[in-house]
Order: C-alpha cells, then sequence, then structure tokens
C-alpha cells in the first residue's frame, strides 16, 4: 500500500499499453505490494519501463497557461526504460481520493519541473513532477490507467 499524506491507500502502478488494467484504490487493509515509490513495471510498446511515484501532496509551482478549477497538486513520478526503448504514457495517471473520486494527470501543462514525456533508450531514466487540479476531496494516491480489466 502506499503512504500519501499519512493515509495508506493502495496504488496499482502502470499498466501495460494494451490489454492490462488496473485495480480500485483499497483500504488500508487490503493487503498489497504496491507503496509510494516502490518500482512496477509495464511493457509499453514492445519495451518495459520501470514507475515509481513519490510525495504526493499540494503544489506551490506556477500553473503556466493552465486555468486552475481548484488546487494544484503535485507528485514526482520517475520512469526508467528497461529493456528496449519507450515513450512514457504521461496521459494515463490519475490521483485518486478515499472515497473513490479521480482527478486526470495535467499532461498538457508545461512545466520546467514536469516529467518529461520524450522517447527513452533502453537505460535512461526520466524523473519529474506529474500534476493534478484538485476541484473536490483530497487524493490520497495516484494509479495509471491504460484500459482493460486485469490488474498488473
Amino acid at each position: 500500500m502506499f503512504r500519501g499524506l499519512g493515509v495508506m491507500v493502495a496504488l496499482v502502478a502502470v499498466a501495460a499499453l494494451f490489454g492490462v488494467g488496473l485495480a480500485a484504490t483499497a483500504s488500508a487493509s487490503d493487503d498489497c505490494m504496491h507503496r509510494f515509490g516502490s518500482q512496477q513495471q509495464a511493457e509499453m510498446g514492445g519495451g518495459v519501463q520501470e514507475w515509481s511515484v513519490t510525495n504526493l501532496t499540494k503544489s506551490a509551482d506556477p500553473a503556466p497557461g493552465y486555468p486552475l478549477a481548484g488546487q494544484l497538486w503535485e507528485a514526482t513520478a520517475s520512469v526508467t526504460a528497461t529493456s528496449g526503448g519507450s515513450t512514457p504514457i504521461i496521459p494515463n495517471f490519475n490521483a485518486s481520493t478515499a472515497d473513490g473520486g479521480s482527478y486526470r494527470v495535467l499532461w498538457q501543462m508545461a512545466s520546467p519541473q514536469g516529467i518529461s514525456g520524450a522517447a527513452l533508450a533502453q537505460g535512461e531514466t526520466a524523473t519529474g513532477k506529474i500534476y493534478f487540479d484538485v476541484t473536490g476531496g483530497e487524493p490520497v494516491g495516484v494509479r495509471y490507467a491504460a484500459g482493460g480489466c486485469e490488474p498488473l
């Protein structure tokens, strides 16, 4: 389970680009190996990526060119191309609330601190922030959704 803002939640990190989905945010009593900061693998376009997400919190960063409807939140994401080259698919991230709500990542927001979506060669790593516009309940976890119904 992930710890974010003192609240334990589950995060089913990175799912494969085609045909693999994710589990929903879970309660603190669920047994799950996914913790904030743990690396999770996914196959992406013939390559394998390892993702980790840490430090989900309110952000003091500016939101250049993006009209926020609520409070800006951020998390730090890191991706490594462990086998073959691949491109990080940042738009698949969502921040989840304890009551099942969800906020899509602001992948279109240009920020010097944001994670790059540039292609990675095998062995290369990209690290940066992902952002969310929180308009209701506070997020307690982050998930990566690529469709499908089977958890990674």
